[in-house]
């Protein structure tokens, strides 16, 4: 690219319409670092400027940086110089000491009156002035330390700026590359970009005030931030609209509740049935069935290593929950792949689709499982039909975005060729695009089974038992023997389960 660039006769043309001004330094810089010559150069207007030299040319990612760090040292800097290090120890000392005198005239008092409690009186008195003496003289140390925090932070902002001007030429070099392939990118400077980053930095930095010295912002500014922080802390419109989710997460489950019921009916179905299935077959039966399928797909490594793995869950008693956790994982991970393949093939064949789509699967692997529990629960109570759903939603996302990559992938042209050829658009697709991005739905799939692997303890929080209940009942009880054992048969079964399936994918 930087080659290109600079055998590009416009390479001249194409910097000062990027630049707009000081055409003739920055054709020179760019040229010299375009040709590797990075030799240190300061750059006086990002010097002078900082960040708001980088929001005046448009990078407003490098501004938020900087601005973030040069706001955080001005602040401290201005926190130390106005007293606020050694302040609260001061303030502290000066209470202590009247709680003392106090003290001390109540047992002045109490001494002249005869009573009784007046030697505890003194001894408090005495306390409360020796804490008050420690405060004082922890403040007094923080306080002569106060020089050399602000040299050491204005060294550091200084440092920094002058940093930042030795690099801030290649940062818009590396803005002017981009700008090059994509015109949309803002170039030049803009005056206006300049006076809004100024007003931002100004307004942060004000508002900050209040939070490093009390005393430091004017009043009509302390009144604002008290407003500010006033309504942060309402609760108030909170309750509101708490109350108004529970009604309505109620009514949704009154009107839904055949709809969801059918649902609870259907997957409770299927985990029975294939919990049964797999508790019919005694358990070297089972064993010598899953060896050899991990022989026939993945050699005989794995197959070995899967044979240490069911035999540790035999020897160690997870053998009934290992068929639990399987039938659970194989229902959630069977329904995910029925969602998730159609949704990334309709996604992968459909850019609009993919767009309104994404920030959905976003939320769904973004969002914690936690947070998604609680509407699963309202609908569906507790149990492994809830377990399954939350378990669907954090699994399903993988294999739908890798399905639509896969397709995304496919060459035109290998396209083109089988349509020229007379392929109807299902023989183009499960015939040939599909084929084609079949390393990257594998992929996904992978995925897809280990995520869902991953929610078993989550699940098991709302009953829907298997080893995620062993592992869930070691941290209540802190049983650190019990939560080892039962996270490594989880462990065996990922890496089980994960070498099968990587197994068939190479092959």
């Amino acid at each position: 690219m930087r080659e290109v660039l600079k055998q590009d006769e416009s390479f001249d043309a194409a910097i000062a319409r990027f630049v707009g001004e000081n055409v003739t330094y920055y054709q020179t810089r760019f040229k010299q670092i375009f040709s590797g010559q990075k030799r240190p150069r300061p750059n006086f207007a990002a010097l002078l400027l900082g960040p708001i030299w980088a929001a005046a040319r448009g990078m407003f990612g490098l501004f938020v940086v900087l601005a973030l760090i040069e706001v955080s040292l001005g602040l401290a800097i201005t926190g130390v110089a106005s007293g606020g290090l050694g302040k609260a120890e001061l303030v502290q000392s000066q209470q202590l000491q009247a709680r003392s005198d106090s003290r001390r005239d109540q047992a002045l008092k109490a001494q002249a009156a005869g009573d009784a409690n007046a030697p505890d009186l003194l001894r408090s008195a005495d306390s409360l002035a020796k804490a008050a003496q420690q405060a004082k003289t922890s403040a007094d140390q923080q306080q002569r330390l106060a020089s050399l925090v602000i040299s050491l932070c204005g060294a550091a902002l200084v440092i920094f700026r002058v940093l930042f001007s030795l690099s801030a030429d290649s940062f818009y070099a590396k803005r002017f590359e981009k700008w090059r392939s994509n015109r949309q990118i803002s170039s030049g400077s803009n005056i206006i970009r300049a006076v809004l980053a100024l007003l931002v930095v100004t307004a942060v930095f004000f508002l900050s005030l209040g939070k490093v010295n009390p005393e430091l912002p004017p009043d009509w500014l302390a009144a604002i931030s008290k407003q500010a922080e006033q309504f942060s802390a309402t609760k108030d419109f909170a309750v509101l609209v708490t109350k108004s989710l529970d009604e309505l997460f109620s009514a949704i489950t009154r009107a839904g509740g055949p709809f969801f019921d059918a649902i609870t009916l259907s997957i409770t179905s299927i985990v029975n049935a294939v919990e049964y299935a797999l508790n019919l077959m005694p358990w070297p039966a089972v064993v010598v069935v899953i060896v050899g399928i991990a022989l026939l797909l993945s050699g005989h490594v794995v197959a070995t290593f899967t044979a240490l793995g069911l035999i540790y869950l035999v020897a160690f008693g997870f053998w009934t929950q290992s068929l639990a956790t399987i039938a659970l994982l194989g229902t959630a991970t069977f329904l995910a792949l029925c969602i998730g393949l159609p949704l990334g093939i309709a996604c992968g064949k459909n850019q609009s689709i993919y767009r309104a789509i994404r920030p959905v699967l976003d939320l769904m692997q973004t969002m914690p499982a936690f947070v998604y529990l609680i509407p699963i629960i309202a609908f569906f109570g507790t149990g492994k039909t809830p377990g399954i759903l939350a378990t669907i939603v954090f699994g399903m996302p993988p294999v739908a975005r890798l399905t639509a990559l896969g397709l995304q992938q496919v060459p035109e042209n290998v396209k083109e060729a089988s349509a020229a050829f007379g392929a109807t658009p299902w023989q183009l697709l499960f015939k040939v695009e599909v084929p084609l991005a079949m390393p990257s739905i594998m992929a996904g799939v992978n995925q897809t089974i280990l995520m869902c692997l991953s929610m078993v303890v989550i699940a098991s929080l709302i009953g829907a038992g298997g080893l995620g209940e062993d592992v869930l009942q070691a941290l209540q009880y802190a049983s650190v023997g019990q939560g080892i054992l039962a996270g490594t048969a989880i462990l065996f079964c990922a890496i089980i389960l994960d070498r099968i399936v990587q197994g068939r994918r190479t092959s």
